[in-house]
């Protein structure tokens, strides 16, 4: 595991600013939890983990998307559990090479009814190279994506969220639309490691 690559997620964790680009919604019940797990030596050299949800998922159809879901009664409260139990339910990613490192504030849905808890990750370099075990009923292929590759395809759009317009982040993954709260996840990485390290 990269020493460097976990202290810098813990710094991007760390830094209260910036923040998403929309108010908070006070009082929502966090229902979901998702991973966002880095491999390699630092956060610009290393990869992300994706996935690209099946068709017959209930929510989100055929969106790029972290690994993660609905908190589960087996996860005993822990928002933590539900992110690792769903990577390897979904892609079968080992929570044994997997370190923790905290949540990022978690995010409202875009209906405002609850809000999703956005766990960082650091898992060591190499695992990347490893085959994934994806489970067809609810992904359609995953992989691990550069960072520096992600970054070279930010764009910026429009979207209305709660009845009000947002300028929001938009990546390009395999040819594949990477938004919504995918992608203001990975911008608020990014955006608050050039914080820090400017």
């Amino acid at each position: 595991m990269s020493e460097r690559l976990e202290e810098e997620l813990s710094f991007v964790l760390g830094a209260s600013e910036p923040g998403f680009p929309f108010p908070e919604v006070p009082g929502l019940e966090v229902r979901a939890s998702v991973l966002a797990v880095f491999s390699g030596e630092s956060l610009l050299e290393s990869s992300v983990l994706l996935i690209k949800r099946s068709e017959e998922v209930a929510t989100h159809k055929g969106q790029v998307a972290f690994p993660g879901g609905g908190v589960e009664p087996r996860d005993s409260g822990s928002l933590t559990e539900t992110a690792l139990r769903e990577a390897e339910e979904e892609v079968g990613l080992s929570r044994h090479r997997i370190r923790p490192i905290g949540f990022l504030p978690s995010i409202p849905t875009v209906t405002g009814g609850f809000q999703v808890a956005p766990l960082l990750a650091a898992a060591p370099s190499g695992v990347d190279q490893a085959l994934l075990r994806i489970d067809p009923r609810e992904v359609a292929f995953a992989g691990w994506a550069k960072v520096s590759d992600l970054m070279r395809t930010r764009k910026e759009a429009v979207n209305r969220a709660r009845g009000v317009e947002f300028l929001l982040p938009e990546y390009d993954w395999r040819g594949e639309r990477m938004w919504g709260m995918t992608a203001l996840i990975f911008d608020l990485v990014l955006r608050r490691y050039a914080r820090i390290r400017a």
